[in-house]
């Protein structure tokens, strides 16, 4: 029992999370044309980064996401995979 509470005081109690770069610079639409913009949020492979390591949230990430797929399909990005 006194182990587990140690464990618990242990904890970091205030994550630090990142903040939406989106949100930051209210950006109300993400644009399929504007590939400098959606760069850094895809990997070499071609495939989308996940929110965790982004810290993009989830209204941005979902227009981020259909932005990509968009612009993927315009064959302004590959699909390499």
């Amino acid at each position: 029992m006194a182990f587990q509470k140690q464990k618990q005081q242990q904890r970091r109690t205030d994550p630090r999370l990142k903040q939406c770069p989106f949100c930051e610079h209210g950006a109300k639409y993400i644009d399929y044309k504007d590939y400098p913009a959606m760069k850094p949020y895809i990997d070499y492979f071609g495939n989308i980064r996940k929110r965790y390591y982004t810290g993009v949230c989830l209204k941005h990430q979902k227009m981020l996401k259909t932005a990509i797929e968009r612009a993927r399909f315009m064959a302004m990005i590959a699909y390499r995979k």
